[in-house]
Formats: structure tokens, sequence, C-alpha cells
């Protein structure tokens, strides 16, 4: 290759690289341990059921009959967990499965058009809501912004594809307005519906589903951890608190303590200092891998159990620290007394509040770093007040609060380079990158002339040539997959992506 055309190959490469997409494929179910879903009605007249929750129904429904001659709407909310899809992904298909439920609670047979059209709206609901707890009177608000036909039925057992994929673009573009789907009727006037199985279903095979296809320019996979005290529980917190005079409390457990807070207070006189412990379930994130975001989110908790309404700096300021810890210790057991050490290395500044009702949301990327790169030496976060001295808390929600909501939450995103590390050799070193391999070129850097040879892992040869000295480009027009580069003596692994 002559210089001016190989220095063109590496400007059009890095070129590819810097705009190079990463595909992916997800399949998303709700059931007990992922998504909500719940019906609402507003038939006051039914017994109350605007003030009704029907978080466990079985049906996924959009209808309006009517109930001893009362008109009665019914409109479901159902959530599936996007923490996986990155924030700057782009959704090149999304299509929501939603099928005959043939046992429907309601006594209907499925869906019916009896007095007119049932097609309806799918919308985006852009408020926080409670699966346990929501009702057609604290439902949260929707917007109409690309919301989605639901064409009427063809038969009253019919299973409904949608194709939600610009829908679900603003949910992934707009995270802190976007929690899920509003099911309704286009015209809510009685003996219409449209009728599923929901998540409660017994049959899972019924369940809604959604397939999203879509792709990034950075190739992480993201979680959403937020512990919830269950069988799907993925981590714990627990209040410590100091005050011996205060009955002992230095010797008692509040792993079951509805505030997750850092304070310091009075009690009859008697300064009482309160840290909290919380650890969220890393396990499935690799020793190895690189946290691109971490993000932690706090809530107010309107109802606290130490009487107070919320943060406070009545004699000082609140700001506080998250601090990682360096001991394992136990929801149940842990007290002020026994508590595990805590180290300051990478510790969050979590600024004052503004208000006594605010949420947080806190950068944490570093201190999780820390954690996943230091596995045996990382329990979780230790929170507590700059300052400890009385009246001044930050106070939030544990995860024992009866609103599943505002149980504390962290999201992030990793990514995994499986690299192939420097091969050293007699007479040279060898380095390939990027790994995995998005398209069909990458480079070497080699210090002398050195032949290799490409194979796949059955063993078929799929490229040879020769490594001059310098940075080299190879083209590997193969299928994705894993294959070893032999230089010299030495072999290392590679994915074409």
């Amino acid at each position: 290759m002559k210089p001016n055309s190989f220095l063109l190959a590496i400007a059009l490469f890095t070129t590819a690289v810097a705009h190079a997409q990463f595909s992916k494929t997800v399949t998303l179910t709700i059931d007990e341990c992922n998504g909500k879903d719940a019906i609402l009605s507003d038939c006051a007249a039914c017994g109350g059921w605007d003030d009704d929750n029907f978080g466990t129904h079985q049906d996924l429904m959009a209808a309006s009959w009517t109930v001893n001659g009362n008109l009665s709407n019914a409109r479901t909310f159902f959530d599936f967990n996007l923490s996986g899809i990155p924030a700057n992904a782009t959704i090149t298909s999304a299509t929501l499965y939603l099928y005959h439920n043939p046992a429907s609670a309601s006594g209907n047979t499925g869906h019916s058009q009896l007095d007119g059209t049932n097609e309806a709206w799918l919308q985006r609901i852009t408020g926080t809501w409670d699966e346990n707890l929501i009702t057609w009177n604290n439902k949260p608000a929707t917007t109409t912004q690309n919301q989605v036909v639901v064409a009427a039925s063809s038969s009253n057992t019919q299973n409904y594809q949608i194709n939600v994929a610009t829908l679900l673009q603003d949910m992934v573009n707009n995270p802190t307005q976007s929690f899920g789907f509003a099911f309704q009727l286009q015209t809510e006037s009685p003996r219409r519906s449209l009728l599923f199985a929901s998540s409660d279903h017994p049959n899972a095979a019924l369940h809604p589903k959604l397939e999203i296809n879509y792709t990034t320019n950075n190739p992480a996979t993201c979680l959403s951890l937020q512990p919830h005290n269950t069988t799907c529980d993925n981590g714990k917190d627990a209040v410590l608190s100091d005050c011996a005079a205060c009955g002992g409390w230095d010797n008692d457990n509040f792993g079951a303590n509805d505030d997750f807070m850092a304070a310091t207070w009075t009690v009859n006189g008697n300064k009482s200092t309160a840290r909290s412990l919380l650890s969220f379930d890393l396990a499935s994130v690799p020793a190895n891998a690189t946290v691109t975001s971490a993000t932690l989110y706090l809530y107010h908790n309107p109802s606290s159990g130490s009487g107070n309404i919320g943060h406070s700096q009545l004699d000082g300021t609140n700001a506080g620290w998250l601090q990682r810890i360096t001991g394992n210790w136990d929801e149940n057991t842990v007290t002020w007394n026994n508590k595990p050490n805590t180290t300051t290395q990478n510790q969050v500044s979590v600024v004052a509040s503004t208000s006594n009702t605010e949420n947080y949301v806190i950068d944490v990327a570093t201190l999780v770093q820390d954690m996943v790169s230091n596995p045996s030496q990382s329990f979780g976060f230790s929170f507590q007040l700059n300052t400890e001295l009385p009246r001044r808390s930050l106070l939030f929600a544990s995860s024992d609060h009866p609103n599943t909501a505002i149980h504390p939450k962290l999201e992030l995103c990793y990514t995994v380079v499986n690299s192939i590390k420097d091969i050293s050799l007699s007479s040279a070193s060898l380095r390939l990158y990027p790994n995995p391999i998005n398209g069909n070129m990458f480079f070497v850097d080699a210090e002398t002339q050195l032949p290799y040879q490409i194979s796949d892992l059955a063993g078929r040869i799929v490229k040879v040539g020769q490594l001059e000295k310098g940075t080299n480009n190879i083209i590997l027009e193969e299928a994705k997959g894993v294959y070893l580069i032999k230089a010299g003596n030495a072999t290392a692994k590679f994915i074409l992506q």
C-alpha cells in the first residue's frame, strides 16, 4: 500500500469507528419481578371502584360497560422494565404483543363491539405510579404525543401485534417523564371492550410482551436495580443510630425502617446521629467492566416514621457523603455498634437540600466502578451527614416503604471490552483493537515483520498474511463470531460483531 493510501485507510477506519453502531434485540415481558400492570375503574357507584386498586387483576383491558345500570369505564396502565436500553438508543422497531384472555374474570368471552367500535389508544404515562396503590382517582397524567391507534377487533378472541416504535422512542428519550403505557378506548361509551391477559394471568405465555430492536453508538449493558424486600429483591438497606441513651438504639437493628436517612437530632435531650447503609446486587456486573454511567435515585419520604416532614437544615447545612462500605453486613442484624467499615476513597458529595421534599439524582459512577473492580472490599453505600450536629437531616424512603415507586434505585450502564492484551514475543509485541470488532476492519500494531493466521473456533483458516512493522489494517469479511489470530508463537481470541 502506498503511504498516502495507507493514511487514507487509517482516516476512513477512524471515521467508521466513530460512527459505528451496535444493534441489539431484546424481548421483555411483565411478571412479578419485571414490569407492572393494573386496571383502573371510574365507577364510584359500583361500591367505590374509583378508589379501589386492581393491581392483581388477570385482565388487561380498555372497556366501557354498565354495572347495575351504572356506567363503568376501565383503563389499564402497564409498564415494562426498559432499564436495559441505553438512553442514546435509536429504536428501529418495537412490537407490543397482547393476548386474548380465554378466562376473563369480567365474565366476558373476549373483545366486544356490541354498541360501537372498540378502537383504543395507547398513550405514554408521564408520572410515577405503584401497581399496588394506583386507583382511578390517583392515577398519573398521560400525554397524547405520538399516541398509538389500537385498531378495532376483527374477532372477540383476536391477539394483537402493535407497532409502538415511535412511542417507545419517546420513553427512551424522556425517562423522567415516561412510566409505561396507558390503554383506553377512544370512545368510552357502554358495551364495547378490548380484553387481554395481564401479567397476573396464571398462563405466563399470555402475559404482555414487548420485542424491541435498537441501535446505539455505545455497546453498553444497562441495569436498573431497586430493592423491594421481596422474592425479586436485588439489594438491602438499614438505618443505624448511635443513641445509647435512647433505650439502647446503638444496639438495635433498624433493617425494616421506612426511612433511608442521614441525620442528627436530639431525643429527650440526647444527641442522636443516624446513618444508613444501602447495597445493590452487582453480582451480574463483570469485574472487568467499565462503568460508563451510574445514577442513584433517592426519593423524599412523604410519611416518615421519624415524625419529620422531610429534609431539614434548622441548625446548619445537611450536605452529606456517600462512601463505599468495605465490610460485609446483614440487614437484619446490623447496628451502630457492629457496623462495617467504610472508605473515603472516591466518596461522593451529596449537596444540601433546596426544599424539604426534594428528590435526589446523584452521579455515583466512580464509586460504583470501585465497587465493581473490588468486589471483595465492596458492600454498598454508607450515607451520613458531613457535619453530624443536631437538627439537620436528609430523609428519603427506604426499600421497606409501602410505595415501591419511591424505593432507592440505581441505574448503571457498563461495557466489557474483551480486548486482546499485548502478546509478548521474543522479537515483537502484538496489539489488536478494537475488540469486539463492529465491521470488517481492525488495526494491528507490530514492532517487526510477523506472519499471522486467522481461524474460526472449528479450526478453519479464514485469513493469512504478513504484519509489517508499524500499523496495519486487515479486512476480514466473515460471519459474526469468535475467531483466533496466531502471530508467531502466540494465539489470541477476538470477537467479530
